[in-house]
């Protein structure tokens, strides 16, 4: 892997911002937060937060005077020469169901017709990645999940629903992603997880970590009705669909 050396440049007083390769690859994400834990480590005693992107890092500190410290030229120089693996593993696989049949699969024939595919091969292009998530964020334990089969690749909808149901998998541009909530949305819906992606009667509220793979499989209504009936009768069988690599 060759090891790019980003940019940088103040964003306010306090924080500081370096930018990598404008682009969603596993690899550009792998130095992103590769680089991320070397700010931690390094600088732990300086900032309050460290927030990676895709492509981005920005670092808060605890004030202008704890930013003007920090020697970045050093510490880039540092980032270049260190000798430590950037494809840091792993250390959870999580297999998730899918019921790609309708009235899950909202966009299923439409997507179908755009792209030229059967739905048979949208199910089988979509469940054929191990995708890694990138990012939580827009609702609570929602996975951007990178990188969806370029023959699967749509834009968004052009008027986003105003109710997306809670497990809709959907798909938009290069990435998909699970709705852990009931909400509004614009992106392509396939399917649906009868799994609780964020609930907050569990203990651990967020199924997802940024850095889990995820493997989809489907299955059919009456295997999604029978898992959801599963997991309302005992909410650690969600554990089961968890795998824990070695590190």
């Amino acid at each position: 892997m060759t090891i790019e050396m980003p940019t940088f440049f103040r964003t306010g007083e306090r924080t500081l911002r370096f930018s990598f390769e404008e682009t969603i690859s596993q690899e550009v994400w792998s130095q992103v937060h590769f680089f991320s834990e070397m700010v931690s480590l390094e600088w732990n005693h300086l900032i309050e937060e460290v927030v990676p992107s895709y492509h981005t890092i920005t670092v808060f500190f605890i004030d202008s005077s704890a930013l003007d410290k920090v020697d970045i030229k050093g510490f880039l120089f540092q980032w270049q020469h260190k000798h430590l693996a950037l494809e840091k593993m792993p250390s959870r696989l999580v297999h998730i169901p899918v019921c790609y049949e309708k009235p899950y699969s909202l966009d299923m024939d439409r997507i179908a017709s755009l792209n030229g595919l059967s739905s048979k091969q949208i199910i089988q292009l979509h469940t054929q990645p191990l995708y890694t998530v990138y990012m939580i964020g827009f609702l609570p334990g929602f996975p951007y999940l990178g990188e969806l089969h370029k023959s699967l690749c749509i834009s968004r909808l052009d008027k986003p629903r105003s109710i997306v149901p809670k497990g809709s998998v959907g798909i938009g541009g290069n990435q998909t992603g699970v709705y852990p909530l009931e909400s509004p949305g614009g992106w392509n819906i396939i399917g649906r997880t009868p799994l609780e992606i964020y609930s907050a009667f569990r203990n651990d509220h967020f199924l997802l970590r940024t850095r889990d793979l995820i493997r989809f499989f489907p299955i059919s209504i009456h295997e999604y009705e029978e898992i959801a009936s599963e997991l309302k009768q005992d909410s650690l069988a969600m554990k089961r669909f968890v795998e824990e690599l070695s590190k």
